[in-house]
């Protein structure tokens, strides 16, 4: 079934849940589920595959979400039901995602959690008028692509390079860093953006160091770093090769304060590698619990024994904004809640969230947190 770029529903106040049904199948087209009251918000996430682990909190915080806005009435009086999606963490899965959603009428989607799926599913998604929120994924190309369509939850993978050269100029002045990247396009471009954003006097303290992933490299590389140690690594590894990685370093007495990007954030991080993700620093735009969303929503999935980690927390912020544009808006037409996201603050799971004109985020909070004993703790222990 074709859907219009301009409507998931009217959405419309109206006195009765059989009223608004009525204004809904009235829009132009209305989707099945209209006819039901139901307003359908479409999820994206591995829920078998390697992935799973992180994908089935991940959509149990969805719809602890969900189930939030619907024990306060629904959205403008009308019950949301999540369409959730299995992409298994892979990009092959793309194709049967969308599919999925189309066949739902989805309008508005949250996800995927991973990079090859989103990169191959924005573009569908994008040419249908689908609404994205990308709760995890930082590569800087899905905004520059998406502009109109998607909206990032977390910072892009240029807003934390500036965020961590920022925080080492104000906390960390004078010391000697050292940044290990992946041989991955995406570790590689974030190792060039933090290059791009050290001052020539921070650059002079700053090595910056390719890791491949075969044999012997990691000893290789610990090696040449335990003749001269930086006071600071910064890991643009994946969290397998920063787990690794980090044994070594360690293994050779290495004392150097360890660094790495959001996605060591995960739960999962600390799960599968504890003893390498103890004392890891991470410079992050989760925000503190002083802003009540953000305690609220912990609250709410820790009661449910949900993980709590940056995966489950921008999810959830996902379906908070959406609801709460969709409110401003006063309608679930596209256009209408694109300018509501353009144009407001929202109260969210991971702090205030605004957007700037490309879908990322504007005027972010950022908190340094580490592992300690299986518990994200604020700042340099």
């Amino acid at each position: 079934m074709k859907t219009s770029h301009r409507t998931i529903a009217a959405l419309v106040g109206a006195a009765s849940l059989a009223a608004t049904a009525s204004a809904l199948r009235a829009a132009e087209p209305c989707p099945t589920q209209c006819a039901t009251g139901k307003v359908p918000l479409g999820v994206a996430v591995p829920l078998t595959g390697t992935a799973a682990a992180f994908g089935k909190p991940t959509a149990r915080a969805v719809e602890l979400a969900v189930g939030e806005i619907n024990k306060a009435g629904g959205l403008l009086g009308v019950p949301v039901e999540p369409v959730i999606a299995d992409d298994r963490c892979d990009a092959g899965m793309a194709s049967a995602v969308v599919k999925r959603h189309a066949n739902g009428n989805v309008r508005f989607v949250i996800g995927s959690a991973c990079p090859a799926v989103v990169m191959e599913t924005a573009e569908s998604y994008a040419k249908s008028g689908v609404i994205q929120f990308v709760p995890t994924v930082t590569a800087v190309e899905l905004t520059q692509r998406h502009p109109d369509n998607v909206f990032r939850m977390v910072a892009s993978d240029e807003q934390e390079a500036k965020a961590l050269v920022s925080y080492l100029a104000r906390e960390q002045q004078g010391k000697k860093l050292a940044v290990v990247f992946g041989e991955f396009f995406y570790r590689r471009a974030m190792a060039k953006m933090i290059d791009a954003a050290l001052s020539n006097e921070q650059k002079k303290l700053t090595r910056i160091e390719s890791l491949a992933d075969v044999s012997g490299a990691y000893d290789r590389l610990a090696d040449r770093l335990q003749k001269t140690p930086p006071d600071i690594i910064y890991m643009s590894l994946d969290a397998k090769q920063a787990a690794e990685f980090v044994g070594k370093l360690r293994a050779r007495g290495i004392k150097s304060m360890l660094m790495g990007g959001q996605h060591l954030l995960s739960a999962s991080f600390w799960a599968n590698y504890r003893s390498a993700a103890q004392g890891i620093y991470v410079v992050t735009p989760v925000a503190s619990t002083q802003f009540p969303a953000v305690r609220n929503s912990i609250d709410l999935l820790n009661a449910a024994g949900v993980t709590t980690d940056i995966v489950t927390l921008s999810n959830v912020a996902a379906v908070q904004t959406w609801a709460e544009a969709v409110k401003r808006a006063g309608s679930g037409d596209a256009n209408a809640v694109l300018a509501a996201l353009r144009a407001g603050t929202f109260d969210t799971a991971v702090g205030p969230v605004a957007f700037d004109a490309k879908g990322d985020r504007r005027d972010i909070e950022y908190s340094v947190l580490s592992w300690k004993d299986g518990r994200l703790v604020p700042g340099v222990q």
